[in-house]
């Protein structure tokens, strides 16, 4: 084209003709010869794709614990964070077994000398380790991690998101793998220290202040902690602790005039835990506290309507003392029905109620990973016990799962056309 003339309308596409067909360019696009050849692919068994992931991640958590001891604190924290998210997603006790003694190593340093989000980070980090280091070295990593996160709860000197993430994985370790009574007497004891800068003063006036309001969920973390390790007492221990030990259950209902919203629904719910617990080992069948003036300030609750509370606030504390309400008139508690991976758990009382929710809030997306091969979260969960050989069912590949889709679809259509047939002609009739 000369130079300077400008393109017609045409001239600017391709002169090359394209192929008139699938048949003319060499493809055969039946089900047979898609599947054999251009399917290929998609046909690496799965068990091949599952191990080269497996693999890669295995690779990643040896990088993070390498990490771990960086000079930065930042870097310390964030690998912490990252080897919690690892350990989310699959099972490593193969891998870790050989690593724990630096893991113990790493864990109770973090909570002796590093700074908040650090000390954070290796408490929340804690309980998913605990689970996944193997059975043999269980009572050595309790015993070094269990007094850094004791002394690192009640460290004035930290943030109190640290210390409340202290207090909520302390009780979860305590109560999955700790078997001294002892320590968990010793443990329960310091968390009633704690909370009770929540109870009443001495006038019977409420403590508001900002420091009540701020210490809140500190406080409500160590009640739910008290309250999820009262349930591994007999019903009979926990009645003699009831009365001899504080917090009694007068102090107890106390904290349901609580300023912060946290303490009143852990109160309320450690009430009923304790009063459950305590009335099966009560020969009588009755608890020795003042239900009958407790009874009004729960139903005052479960109504609350006041205006200057929050709409969600009010509308979780009205849902939870109905069911707490409920459970102290008529003893009755609504049955749940919670998925665990691919198992069900019934929750019908109110100790499965705070074993649960700590689980789930201490593993996260773990606690479906570590069910079936940790024992002590299977008797925590109040799980059957595992099958030795139980062979993991295998997923569809994205072939399978594109032929079974459409043979479902032509199914449906199918049977809508059918449908659509037999309507037509009762309507014609």
């Amino acid at each position: 084209m000369p130079k300077g003339k400008k393109k017609g309308k045409y001239e600017h596409r391709r002169t090359e003709l394209p192929y008139s067909s699938d048949e003319d360019a060499g493809i055969d696009m039946t089900n047979d010869n898609y599947s054999e050849t251009s399917g290929q692919s998609d046909l690496r068994s799965h068990d091949d794709a599952e191990n080269e992931i497996q693999e890669k991640l295995e690779e990643k958590v040896l990088e993070i614990i390498d990490a771990l001891s960086a000079r930065a604190n930042a870097a310390r924290a964030a690998a912490l964070v990252a080897l919690r998210n690892a350990l989310q997603r699959r099972y490593l006790a193969h891998l870790l077994s050989g690593q724990r003694v630096t893991l113990a190593e790493h864990i109770t340093k973090a909570l002796r000398r590093g700074k908040d989000g650090e000390k954070k980070a290796a408490a929340a980090v804690a309980p998913l380790l605990a689970l996944q280091i193997g059975e043999e070295g269980t009572e050595e990593f309790m015993s070094e991690v269990r007094p850094a996160l004791f002394a690192a709860a009640t460290d004035k000197t930290a943030s109190l998101d640290t210390r409340t993430e202290c207090c909520s994985s302390l009780a979860v370790l305590c109560y999955l793998l700790e078997e001294d009574l002892n320590e968990i007497l010793e443990v329960m004891k310091m968390f009633e220290t704690i909370f009770s800068g929540s109870y009443l003063k001495g006038d019977g006036s409420v403590k508001i202040s900002g420091a009540a309001v701020e210490e809140g969920s500190w406080h409500a973390a160590a009640l739910d902690g008290w309250a999820l390790l009262l349930a591994l007492l007999d019903g009979r221990h926990a009645a003699a602790t009831l009365r001899e030990r504080p917090p009694s259950f007068t102090r107890l209902a106390e904290l349901l005039d609580a300023c912060s919203l946290d303490v009143r629904l852990a109160a309320g719910c450690a009430l009923a835990a304790a009063h459950e617990r305590a009335a099966d080992g009560d020969a009588d069948g009755h608890v020795a506290w003042d239900e009958p003036a407790a009874a009004p300030r729960l139903a005052l609750l479960a109504r609350d309507s006041h205006k200057y509370r929050a709409k969600r606030d009010r509308k979780l504390q009205r849902a939870t003392f109905r069911d707490i309400l409920k459970y102290f008139e008529d003893g009755e508690i609504d049955e749940e029905r919670v998925r665990v991976g691919a198992e069900t758990l019934c929750v019908d009382s109110w100790a499965a109620r705070g074993a649960y929710s700590a689980l789930a809030a201490a593993l996260g997306a773990g606690l479906a990973v570590l069910a079936p091969h940790a024992p002590e979260l299977r008797t925590a969960l109040g799980l059957p016990p595992a099958a030795p050989h139980a062979a993991p069912r295998a997923k569809l590949n994205k072939l399978q799962r594109h032929l079974q889709n459409t043979a479902a679809c032509k199914a449906r259509t199918l049977a809508r056309n059918k449908s659509r047939d037999k309507r037509s002609a009762a309507l014609a009739l």
